[in-house]
């Protein structure tokens, strides 16, 4: 008995040695992205990975900004594996040296990506697209006898004087309005600023932050704007007499960017974590949640959502898309110009 039992303790001090082990080989890939709901939709899209590949995944939550700030400030001793932002973030990282090379044996749905979703020269992709373009407040509209927008020169026209809501050019989707309205490219975002000053008599207000023009859209503060199809789709769902409309010169696609920081402290699992996220599982359930286009073929986008302004993966050229690294060089000069000639 004695000879038994002996055996039974050294089973059990075996065993708790096998899963002392297995919990100390357990990687945790640090993922900077933007809490609350992409948190949410990202703790549950990755929990089947998490589990076939013994690896917590860790998030910090942050703007775009925030996210390639802290990735910049750390870029000696990374604390991060994986950056998540948008085009001008993104290329704001990539300028300061902060990524590494995706590398195509680690995802092979990298090949699946459509081509504006890959970006900096293998650098960085797309884990969703939206489409920026204007909203209208359809009750709004249809009490005062108005016709709904078409152009972006909307955003300017003097029959929607007071009517109209504009962000600070900090946030992305108000930068690219003021690069429409001055003639489409990035050139011409003095044009857009121009056009703008012009019209400052009818602008209430410039909201200093998305989630403050979402905020005011909401309570019918003004009846036209600028922002992503999706976040229209979703606040109409919930009920706001809101509508998308791409514009009759085009719809600016927008991604959602990822990109695997340099000397990461996980770099081939972080790499994997990409790939996952490129998964045509992990894409449709992006869909499903975000009311956003997949970024790889083979995931069905609803007819419904295309119909509200969600790009088609499968004609991504009808959209206007960004060069980041074009545009960050005067971005801060030209915001700037804006605030100082708004002010006057």
């Amino acid at each position: 008995m004695k000879s038994i039992s002996n055996l039974g303790r050294a089973a059990v001090l075996g065993g708790a040695l096998l899963f002392s082990n297995a919990a100390l080989a357990q990687q945790t890939v640090v993922v900077a992205s933007f809490g609350s709901l992409w948190q949410e939709v990202l703790e549950k899209a990755l929990a089947p990975f998490e589990k076939e590949n013994n690896v917590k995944v860790r998030f910090t939550a942050g703007s775009s900004a925030d996210n390639v700030t802290r990735a910049i400030a750390a870029k000696d001793r990374p604390d991060v594996d994986v950056v998540m932002g948008e085009e001008m973030t993104f290329a704001q990282g990539l300028q300061a040296g902060i990524f590494t090379k995706l590398d195509p044996a680690l995802i092979p749905n990298l090949a699946k990506a459509v081509g504006p979703a890959k970006m900096g020269d293998g650098t960085g992709v797309g884990v969703i697209m939206q489409s920026i373009g204007l909203f209208y407040h359809t009750a709004n509209f249809q009490k005062a006898g108005l016709q709904p927008p078409t152009s972006w020169m909307d955003l300017v026209d003097r029959k929607l004087c007071h009517r109209v809501g504009f962000m600070h050019p900090s946030v992305s989707f108000s930068y690219y309005a003021l690069m429409m309205l001055g003639g489409g490219k990035g050139a011409d975002i003095p044009k857009g600023i121009d056009k703008v000053v012009a019209f400052k008599d009818c602008i209430e207000t410039v909201d200093p932050s998305g989630a403050k023009h979402v905020e005011r859209a909401q309570l019918g503060d003004f009846d036209i704007g600028v922002l992503a199809h999706q976040l229209v789709v979703s606040l109409a769902d919930r009920g706001a007499p809101l509508k998308f409309v791409t514009p009759k010169e085009g719809g600016i696609l927008q991604f959602t960017t990822m990109a695997v920081a340099k000397n990461s402290p996980n770099p081939t699992m972080a790499q994997k974590v990409v790939n996952e996220l490129l998964s045509e599982r992990v894409q449709a359930m992006f869909v499903e949640q975000f009311k956003a286009s997949p970024v790889v073929t083979g995931v069905p986008v609803p007819p419904a959502l295309i119909a509200a302004g969600a790009p088609n993966p499968a004609d991504v050229s009808k959209f206007i898309a960004i060069d980041g690294a074009q545009l960050l060089p005067d971005r801060a000069r030209l915001t700037q110009q804006f605030v100082r000639a708004m002010a006057q």
